[in-house]
């Protein structure tokens, strides 16, 4: 995977109305994803600013969001706020922009605003220090799968899940509510029983309060992205895949028993995003 090209920006506003009922405002601090993940949902972002780039090689960095934040937070009604949701708020551009970490300085110092954090990164624990003075601030660490050839390929710019699930339990640890998300399951690579018990006990161990379980987006460009991967680094799986396209909602629906019945065995608490 190439080095995404990391473009500064300014931007006009930042919180943004939130679609998901319980969350107030999505905060986006970055355009685009290094992360690069085959599957991702978020790449008509590049669409919305003519790129024809590959998803994962190309990121705008708001270099004014804290600014923009400071005036925002005195007019806006208070509320939670969701970092990030087209976009990963601790992809590797953060190590050196700083945007993440300065919007949740603001935010600390709002009356009110709260703040919830969904990342496949491991470098939240830089900014526990921060996210501990909030009067309510949780953390999802995405887990979609814990074989490191499988991630590597799916989510290349993304750290090893390990490195995630040792993140989230430092958070545990510091105090905060952590929860993980499951999701996308992979047709083919983590779907099995044996697949979503290894997954859901990992988040357990880690701290997880709960763990949020999604399917695959079927969207034409999404599927095309991940068949393209998956025909290239893993054809044995190719065939399961499609077995689940041809049928998917009896797919969905059996895999949707088989997370429950799983995560019963188990004694993880589990919410079905489909």
């Amino acid at each position: 995977m190439q080095r995404a090209r990391i473009t500064g920006i300014k931007c006009k506003s930042l919180l943004q109305k939130s679609k998901i009922p319980s969350l107030e405002y999505a905060l986006n601090p970055y355009v685009g994803c290094e992360h690069g993940c085959r599957y991702c949902y978020a790449t008509f972002m590049g669409r919305f600013r003519g790129l024809p780039d590959e998803w994962g090689t190309y990121v705008f960095a708001k270099e004014n969001a804290p600014e923009v934040l400071r005036r925002e937070v005195v007019v806006r009604e208070p509320g939670i706020v969701s970092m990030s949701t087209v976009c990963d708020a601790y992809q590797p551009a953060e190590a050196t922009h700083r945007i993440t970490r300065r919007c949740l300085e603001t935010l600390s110092e709002a009356p009110g605003f709260q703040v919830g954090i969904l990342t496949k990164s491991d470098m939240f624990v830089r900014d526990l220090d921060i996210l501990t003075r909030f009067d309510s601030a949780d953390v999802g660490v995405t887990v979609t799968c814990l074989d490191e050839d499988v991630t590597s390929a799916l989510e290349p710019g993304a750290p090893p899940p390990a490195r995630r699930l040792d993140a989230m339990a430092q958070a545990k640890r510091a105090g905060l509510e952590v929860w993980g998300f499951f999701g996308p399951v992979l047709p083919g690579f983590s779907d099995t029983d044996e697949s979503i018990g290894e997954v859901l006990s990992a988040l357990d161990r880690a701290g997880a309060e709960r763990v949020l379980v999604d399917t695959l987006n079927l969207y034409p460009s999404v599927v095309s992205r991940f068949v393209e991967t998956v025909a290239e680094r893993f054809p044995d799986r190719l065939g399961a895949l499609e077995d689940a396209r041809r049928s998917w909602d009896e797919y969905e629906a059996d895999l949707s028993e088989r997370v429950r019945d799983v995560a019963d065995s188990l004694g993880v608490k589990v919410d079905l995003c489909f």
